[in-house]
């Protein structure tokens, strides 16, 4: 019963609608990062302050989202793509249109306004 649980989790999580439940469908930029674990937040949130360039991610309920792109000159911009989340091992990929892998994450932990990810081999955006 215990690992039945375990595996319905995530698909609680991130299968909700937007009447306040948790949802991974949203904007996501990144606040904390340690060694190995990333914690986003929502884009609008006011505890981010001013930042060079923070990684974000839109994703959207058909599977595309966007992603910002780092500029040399610092006109960063944003990229269309698509994602995919694994229920059963909670893995998160995004890739770019060509399927270039751009993001390998394990989420951990998501509720209304945080993200908490593992970073996993082949990221691009591992700051």
């Amino acid at each position: 019963m215990k690992n039945l649980i375990f595996l319905l989790l995530p698909l609680i999580l991130l299968s909700c609608s937007e009447d306040g439940n948790v949802t991974l469908q949203k904007c996501w930029t990144l606040a904390e990062r340690g060694e190995d674990v990333q914690l986003y937040y929502l884009c609008d949130d006011e505890r981010l302050g001013i930042s060079w360039f923070r990684p974000t991610y839109k994703f959207y309920s058909n599977n595309k989202c966007e992603y910002l792109v780092l500029h040399p000159a610092d006109a960063h911009y944003m990229e269309e793509g698509v994602y995919e989340f694994n229920l059963e091992t909670s893995k998160l990929t995004v890739k770019n249109t060509k399927g270039d892998l751009i993001a390998n994450f394990k989420v951990l932990e998501i509720n209304s306004d945080q993200l908490k990810v593992e970073v996993l081999d082949g990221t691009y955006y591992a700051f």
